[in-house]
């Protein structure tokens, strides 16, 4: 039981870390809109050449045109096939792609495990075709996920070690977070050669998961080192990804729509005219000579006052 009590303990932390970023995201002042085109929502014409909606005459009289499915579409390959990689950095690409994609198919596979489980709790035969189907997906995409994993991390530290303009800019914990992703792929990769082939226990603990360990009474989690490891390092990634600037994975969703598309009009009585306001009374307590803060002026103050010589 104390695998599953662990496991929980990471998930609830995950839960909680998540909801704190999105909280954080959420209320941050309004950012300064520099506007950045193409906006994806625009409708697929004007979307194709980077065009706006204020190209239109008499444009805040008109009903503006938001494009969803436009949005999906350009997000879709950007998040999955990382598509602004490849097209700045390709030798980047070649490791960064399979480290992500690895990650994305362990979710997956996760995913269709504990959804097996849940037929199975519906009293689904495991060896009738809806079952087998999602059992069959799921070894699939935990095979290439565990491989491609590992490769990519693998190949992400080669990167970082070998290529001196990366070396400039790589931190301790750039290193520290791909040697512990390293780990927990290689982990899942013996685990699967060595004791877990098909998946099955990894199954188990799925169904333990949803149950509590009630449903598979027959099952001791971590029965093997390989396996242990992989629910204690998976876990613990687990409740680590949103601590850290792994959290990019989910938080793409903000910088897209409340930085880079956010081209919302700024209209007399609007929530952005009041965040404006509200940014407008804050006392920065930093300097720099072209702002001349003391921590007593707010930015209105220094924004209308005459700005001293600089020498």
């Amino acid at each position: 039981m104390g695998f599953y009590i662990f496991t929980y303990f990471c998930l609830a932390v995950f839960a909680a870390a998540v909801l704190h970023r999105i909280y954080r995201q959420m209320t941050l002042p309004e950012h300064v809109r520099w506007e950045i085109y193409p906006v994806q929502h625009e409708p697929a014409a004007r979307a194709a050449y980077g065009g706006s909606y204020m190209e239109r005459l008499d444009w805040w009289k008109i009903k503006r045109e938001r494009s969803a499915v436009n949005e999906i579409l350009y997000m879709t390959p950007e998040i999955l096939l990382m598509r602004g990689l490849w097209k700045e950095n390709r030798k980047l690409w070649l490791f960064s792609f399979p480290f992500h994609l690895g990650l994305y198919l362990l979710l997956v596979a996760f995913a269709l495990l504990s959804l097996s489980g849940v037929l199975f709790l519906l009293g689904l035969p495991e060896d009738g075709v809806v079952s087998g189907i999602v059992i069959a997906m799921g070894i699939a995409a935990g095979w290439i996920g565990v491989l491609a994993g590992a490769a990519g991390s693998l190949g992400m530290l080669y990167r970082r070690l070998a290529d001196r303009e990366l070396r400039v800019y790589a931190t301790v914990a750039d290193y520290f977070n791909l040697v512990f992703i390293l780990m927990f792929f290689v982990c899942a990769l013996l685990a699967a050669i060595a004791v877990d082939p098909f998946f099955a226990a990894a199954s188990l603990y799925m169904l333990g998961l949803l149950t509590a360990g009630a449903a598979a009474s027959s099952y001791t989690p971590g029965e093997s080192l390989p396996g242990a490891l992989t629910i204690v390092l998976g876990s613990v990634l687990i409740a680590y990804i949103p601590l850290t600037h792994l959290s990019h994975m989910f938080m793409k969703f903000f910088l897209y729509h409340k930085i880079k598309w956010d081209d919302a009009p700024n209209t007399p009585g609007s929530q952005i005219e009041s965040a404006v306001q509200q940014n407008l009374q804050y006392r920065p307590t930093w300097s720099a000579a072209h702002i001349g803060a003391d921590g007593k002026k707010t930015w209105q103050d220094i924004a209308s006052s005459e700005p001293k010589e600089i020498k």
